[in-house]
């Protein structure tokens, strides 16, 4: 049995959403995975997985830049859903430094195209745990979704471009 955090201080959420031009079982493949994250997220450094595969009850371990001060911060990560083709949303386990909960939904939008959806939620102690501070939680949106933005377009142009190979 896991136990997950949950959160102590105010929580941000932001969600972004891009239709890809790739097959649902590519994007899927992709994007549910943790440990690609390295290839569409420009902060993260790796990610293990404590079985071969993702799947319910599997933890990811996360490294990740936050900040000059905090270039290494690890986060433990149980995907809590698993829903191949479909969705998946991992959530810190309890005595992670901070919380955050990750939701990734794929839709198919006709044959060749897939939408997919990225939700996070974190609590302001991930924040103060790279800046040392909390900026306004509007400014955190934002920036946010801005860099949300940027990891969908470098997932559409990876997932693109492979398609298209």
């Amino acid at each position: 049995m896991l136990l997950l955090a949950s959160p102590r201080t105010p929580v941000i959420e932001v969600e972004r959403r891009v239709t890809i031009a790739a097959p649902l079982a590519a994007v899927f493949a992709l994007a549910a995975d943790l440990r690609h994250d390295t290839r569409w997220r420009r902060e993260i450094h790796r990610t293990l997985l404590d079985a071969p595969a993702p799947g319910p009850g599997v933890v990811a371990t996360e490294d990740a830049f936050l900040s000059p001060a905090c270039p290494h911060a690890l986060t433990r990560l149980a995907y809590v859903a698993y829903e191949p083709d479909h969705f998946v949303r991992c959530t810190a386990l309890a005595g992670e430094t901070a919380w955050q909960d990750v939701e990734r939904r794929f839709c198919p939008a006709g044959p060749a195209h897939t939408e997919f959806t990225y939700t996070l939620r974190f609590e302001l102690a991930v924040v103060r745990r790279g800046l040392r501070f909390a900026p306004p939680r509007w400014l955190l949106r934002g920036y946010t979704g801005w860099m949300m933005g940027r990891y969908l377009r470098r997932l559409q142009r990876l997932l693109e471009h492979a398609a298209a190979s």
